[in-house]
């Protein structure tokens, strides 16, 4: 299989010796049933794998110039693609130790769940850009571990079950190879993310039409247009293979959410269901950006969300008896017209004096989110407002003080009866932080330029944004922590946990003297060296709308953020930081093309009062709500 691979705008053709059961005709029917043929394909492709690692291993040990170990690398990678759907659906808790980032990290629904570096792509940051032979020996050892890791999977890859989630599982691969395959995400230094998509897409395609007969005898119409489209889509990935030139804007427009729609419709026309143990943010029924496609509920639980407790929370919202002195509300600090900020480099206390430690981050998608503040401290919306009624310096009150205070008000009673009628018209604290929880869960931003342009309005967007977009995912590598379509750090595919990062923030905008801001960040919770100075990523929607920007506030403009990634972040300033997560090198954008990725920033805003009325009238409410009609 000869490869033509564009890095750093050198054409370099190398030769990659690929094992012939890699590629699959997808044009005769399968001869056994879809889930037996899905199971054949997953044995024999990880018999692949195995193998392909074993030959990365024997090129490492015999070739001194490094001449064939990126090629080896890159066929171990492919052959890791073919197969990534059914690792990561059901082998999810191996999947870190083959391809997870090449970092310390801990899974954010389990802290003490910590993982150390290891797999493909720790092994490619010795690879690329390029091969010292002077880390032979490390480089062994972290190959040898992934060789004895997936050599062991495979001794049991028979007792592999498809069950009846093998759609579901190509619906998720759809959304990966989307938001992180084209992004760079899992390739941060070869940048072989479009070669890899190919071969993802090559599996999707594989399970299609292994349902051939099935999606007939349903009735589905365009299985044909489907396969053809799939093809164009790998031939469109073989011309525009220059990472920093691709237009994924195209490529997800004419080829990702069109796949996506179809499956997710196919999928449900068949029968099949979802994993009912993996949770997800997105309703895998159709493609990434459509409105519906937002599980705007995920996050309640047995809870019940109604019109009268969304009003009632909107008036608790900007009731100021609910803090000690009588004078702040929570839209005090949350001020709608800021896109719920307060325009302040940091919150100011009670006292209107003395800053708090932080930034105020925007309420807007808040609802859409596991983890809460900065560190991440708090799982849930209730939580989080319950801790800032009881903080000494933010409201001072406590949700039971502020139950007694708003006992006696008339205006609340009727209100309060409605929302909580089981309470017999006893106000209480935990209602009130559960009332105002609702109704931030109507703040939700998801219907900007930006989103109106993926489905299917084209005048929503410029060139100018266009191509900023495609910067944002592609050379500007912003896409790799701030995933599409939420633009926030909740992982793909499932978006249920936000991840963290160390960006290197500065104390001040010295250039010549920056010294890093003190703030621990998640250090504080969780005492892990390499999370000090840790920071959940936040989201970018209305984000022309929140400055000044970081946890501290230091940026006053985008331009200034836009400058400090491009730097570098800490290490670009001369920061000394050993655990920084972002590419210590700059990014090598240009004026114009810093411009662009601004532009395209700015289509994410959604704060218009149309915008809220259908929020509020689209939120997906339970069976026992749907009496409430008054709101």
């Amino acid at each position: 299989l000869i490869l033509h691979l564009s890095m750093k705008k050198k054409h370099i053709a190398i030769i990659a010796i690929f094992f012939c059961g890699i590629l699959f005709s997808f044009f005769a029917p399968p001869p056994d049933s879809p889930k037996d043929d899905i199971k054949k394909k997953f044995v024999d492709n990880f018999e692949i794998l195995v193998k392909s690692i074993h030959q990365l291993r024997v090129v490492v040990e015999n070739d001194e110039t490094g001449k064939n170990i990126q090629a080896s690398f890159l066929a171990a990678r492919l052959a890791y693609k073919q197969i990534e759907f059914i690792l990561e659906y059901y082998y999810e808790l191996d999947v870190s130790k083959i391809n997870g980032p090449g970092i310390d990290f801990v899974e954010e629904e389990d802290p003490l769940a910590y993982h150390e570096p290891q797999g493909f792509q720790m092994i490619e940051s010795f690879l690329y850009p390029a091969y010292d032979v002077s880390r032979k020996k490390e480089l062994l050892q972290f190959i040898i571990k992934l060789y004895n890791l997936t050599n062991g999977l495979s001794k049991n890859a028979g007792t592999f079950q498809p069950g009846e989630y093998v759609l579901d599982a190509a619906m998720e691969e759809l959304y990966r190879i989307l938001a992180l395959g084209i992004t760079g995400f899992d390739s941060p230094t070869g940048h072989l993310s479009l070669y890899e998509a190919k071969s993802s897409l090559n599996s999707v395609m594989y399970v299609i039409a292994s349902y051939k007969n099935e999606i007939f005898s349903s009735g589905i119409n365009d299985y044909d247009r489907v396969l053809y489209l799939l093809q164009k889509a790998t031939l469109y990935l073989d011309k525009n293979s220059d990472f920093e030139k691709f237009n994924r804007m195209e490529f997800i427009i004419k080829f990702l959410n069109p796949l996506a729609s179809w499956l997710g419709n196919a999928k449900q026309k068949m029968g099949y269901i979802d994993s009912p143990i993996r949770y997800g943010l997105i309703k895998k029924t159709t493609h990434l950006f459509a409105w519906q496609s937002l599980q705007r509920d995920r996050y309640l639980f047995d809870d019940t969300i109604t019109n009268a407790r969304i009003a009632l929370g909107k008036k608790l919202f900007y009731e100021p008896g609910l803090s000690k002195n009588g004078k702040r509300s929570c839209a005090g600090c949350h001020q709608p017209a800021r896109a719920f900020t307060d325009g302040l480099p940091k919150a100011n206390e009670l006292d209107e004096h003395t800053s708090l430690l932080r930034n105020t981050p925007t309420l807007w998608n808040a609802a859409l989110q596991s983890n809460l503040f900065y560190d991440s401290r708090q799982v849930s919306l209730d939580h989080l407002i319950t801790e800032v009624l009881a903080n000494e310096k933010e409201m001072n009150s406590g949700r039971d003080t502020a139950a007694v205070n708003l006992k006696n008000r008339a205006d609340y009673k009727q209100l309060y009866a409605e929302a909580y009628p089981a309470a017999g018209g006893i106000i209480q604290g935990r209602k009130i932080v559960n009332a105002i929880a609702m109704y931030l869960r109507t703040i939700v931003s998801y219907n900007s330029r930006f989103d109106q342009f993926m489905r299917g309005k084209k005048s929503a967007m410029k060139p100018n944004e266009i191509k900023g977009f495609n910067l944002f995912m592609g050379k500007a590598l912003c896409g790799t922590c701030h995933y599409v379509p939420l633009f926030n750090g909740s992982k793909p595919p499932s978006y249920y946990y936000q991840e963290s990062e160390v960006i290197g923030v500065p104390a001040s905008t010295d250039t010549n003297h920056a010294v890093l801001d003190s703030d621990p960040g998640r250090y504080a919770i969780i005492k892990k060296e390499f999370l000090l100075h840790s920071f959940k990523t936040p989201t970018l929607r209305n984000i022309a709308l929140t400055a000044p920007y970081m946890h501290n506030g230091v940026y006053k403009t985008l331009e200034e953020v836009i400058e400090f990634y491009n730097k570098g972040g800490a290490k670009g300033l001369h920061i000394d930081i050993d655990n920084q997560t972002l590419p210590f090198d700059n990014l090598g954008l240009n004026a114009t093309e810093q411009k662009d990725i601004i532009a395209f920033l700015k289509t994410l805003t959604d704060t218009t009062e149309l915008a809220i009325s259908h929020q509020l009238s689209a939120i997906s409410y339970r069976p026992t709500a749907l009496g409430d009609k008054k709101n």
